[in-house]
């Protein structure tokens, strides 16, 4: 183990977390939280629960920070969860939190369409990954969308795949 794979997470915390994972880590921040650490790892948040790490990578988490009112590090997912966990000394994480929530974004692009509606298009990357394809995602915005509007959101979407994907 190197001295600075672990930045500062005790040792015991770290060899659960490497255990958990089945590989070496480098932990670039950590903080306490009230069920066990907290810790940013170059590919993913790593969040220590009563029973186990749970590891959410960055490219998944699309809105978040840190709420220093309530001492909370939040975050939703891609697929519509968010959640929260009770910090006590944040140190460098919500720093490092939004640097990798946006070294995850790729391709990002707001679609003006009629009527106050808006699609937004995003492309993210897994970090520390192999080189896996692009995952995009398409957000409405301004209410629903008549045929014409998707049309225009899905030919920009697929106007940026062509673009930024490659085979």
């Amino acid at each position: 183990m190197g001295l600075f794979d672990r930045a500062g997470l005790p040792p015991a915390d770290y060899r659960s977390l490497t255990d958990a994972l089945g590989r070496r880590v480098r932990v670039l921040a950590w903080a306490s939280a009230d069920e066990g650490p907290v810790a940013g790892l170059t590919d993913a948040l790593a969040v220590r629960g009563p029973d186990a790490w749970r590891f959410i990578g960055w490219h998944e988490i699309t809105s978040g920070g840190w709420d220093a009112e309530t001492g909370r590090l939040r975050w939703r997912t891609s697929d519509g969860v968010q959640e929260a966990v009770a910090v006590g000394d944040p140190g460098a994480l919500p720093d490092l939190f939004r640097e990798r929530v946006e070294a995850s974004i790729v391709v990002q692009e707001r679609i003006e369409l009629s009527r106050g509606r808006a699609a937004v298009i995003v492309a993210r990357r897994r970090l520390g990954g192999g080189g896996e394809a692009l995952e995009w995602a398409l957000t409405r915005h301004g209410g629903s969308f008549d045929d014409d509007q998707v049309q225009a959101a899905e030919a920009g979407l697929a106007r940026l795949r062509a673009e930024y994907d490659i085979a």
